[in-house]
């Protein structure tokens, strides 16, 4: 049977080069595979680019509100083996949901990458809805600056670190944000200034 499956860590954690190597890994062996990722991911246009500049041609953006059991969606699933989905942080609770019935109902395997949290620390609404119905959950890790492993996003905008702002901003589109991973002690220091706030 097949499974909903996550994929997850922090910014620059090689999630979505490891999505570009399952992509080639099952082309290669002719697996028909389906690759989305949410619309509000204006990194790349309707491709996935991972940080070399490595890519792959998107199948399907999904706006927030789509419905994933509907025909449009379902249509294109069916002929699938595998759904691979690119930040999948950004996906609604529901949209999760969907998955999972898509992975067990159809027997069609799906592989989430994504975020595990955003910039203040806390889990986006499509990870934390993968934390409660991924069968899988597979931790990818980077280190610190320090060596650490980083458990943190950090926000810097026009180089220094905040705490504040809208929830999702792409970095690589807006060219004064950009995301640092971090270890729990440096995101004290750099991002809450030693403060519990």
């Amino acid at each position: 049977m097949a499974n909903l499956t996550f994929y997850y860590g922090t910014m620059a954690v090689g999630k979505t080069t490891k999505l570009l190597q399952d992509h080639y890994n099952y082309s290669k062996y002719l697996i028909n595979l389906v690759v989305l990722k949410p619309k509000v991911d204006t990194k790349g246009s309707n491709t996935v680019v991972n940080r070399i500049g490595e890519n792959i041609k998107v199948d399907l953006l999904i706006p927030k509100s789509a419905n994933l059991l509907s025909k449009k969606y379902m249509n294109k699933f069916m002929y699938a083996e595998f759904i691979l989905v690119d930040e999948a942080q950004f996906l609604s609770k529901e949209q999760i949901n969907e998955l999972w019935f898509i992975a067990h109902k159809f027997n069609i395997s799906v592989i989430c990458y994504g975020l595990k949290s955003n910039f203040k620390g806390n889990l986006f609404e499509g990870s934390e809805q993968l934390f409660a119905r991924a069968d899988e959950k597979h931790e990818l890790t980077v280190n610190c600056v320090c060596g650490k492993v980083a458990m943190f996003n950090a926000r810097r905008v026009n180089g220094k670190y905040s705490a504040s702002g809208k929830e999702v901003v792409i970095d690589g589109v807006n060219d004064e944000v950009e995301y640092i991973p971090l270890c729990a002690d440096h995101y004290l220091e750099f991002v809450m200034k030693g403060k519990f706030k």
